[in-house]
């Protein structure tokens, strides 16, 4: 690991995957047990098809999950750093991974290996509890995308570019500005993660994500932009 500062960074943002609290001491066991990997802009983490059950956190740059459906490349989504990546067809089925987790833009991962990571799980409750809640988050984050992602594609775009904006639903208005409460901030991150992701990637990607081709999103931008000078 590199300086005290870094390691502080990232454990904030480690801190804000799950509503169960970490202690710091056992944050830094589990990250002085990594490896650091460096990837280049499109290198695989792990490809499709490999067996690979370590588990991995995002230090810095961005990783997207994809897939082929019909010989149609998708994404399934992102990880920004603080994220921490499991292939589970891998690390749970012993299985070779159905998705492909590639860098978007150079980025560096800490790889631990599965065996430590379960021996950490079975000597500490706490971290266990940690663990589940941080995959209690990632499927409310899965359910959560795929409510962001009903609906036409243009409603798809609008309800994207409310996120980038960092305009929030008026029910979640309550998570905007909680610097106090730990649970409000978790939902922050997840809300405003749109914001971070989408600068760094090109068109033909958030239209995988969104399920369209690129011609039919650049035909959509050109009509909310009409429809926005018109006003």
């Amino acid at each position: 690991m590199e300086t005290t500062g870094t390691n502080a960074r990232l454990k904030t943002l480690l801190a804000l995957e799950a509503k169960q609290r970490l202690r710091e001491e056992v944050f830094d066991e589990l990250l002085a047990a990594g490896e650091e990997i460096v990837l280049s802009t499109y290198e695989p983490m792990i490809d499709a098809g490999e067996f690979n059950p370590n588990i991995y956190i995002v230090k810095y740059g961005l990783i997207r999950g994809t897939y082929l459906d019909k010989n149609m490349e998708k994404t399934a989504g992102f990880a920004l750093p603080g994220s921490l990546l499991i292939s589970f067809h891998c690390y749970y089925g012993g299985e070779p991974s159905f998705y492909r987790f590639e860098a978007c833009c150079p980025t560096v991962v800490i790889r631990i290996s599965k065996a430590f990571f379960d021996d950490l799980i079975q000597r500490s409750h706490e971290f266990a509890l940690w663990v589940m809640s941080t995959h209690q988050n990632q499927l409310y984050y899965n359910e959560f995308r795929n409510q962001l992602l009903s609906g036409d594609a243009r409603s798809r775009l609008l309800q994207l570019t409310n996120r980038l904006q960092g305009i929030l639903p008026e029910q979640d208005q309550q998570f905007a500005n909680n610097d106090n409460n730990h649970d409000c901030n978790v939902k922050n991150q997840l809300h405003n993660r749109w914001q971070k992701i989408f600068p760094i990637i090109p068109s033909k990607i958030i239209a995988s994500y969104l399920g369209i081709t690129e011609q039919h999103l650049s035909k959509i931008k050109k009509e909310l932009l009409k429809e926005k000078s018109s006003k």
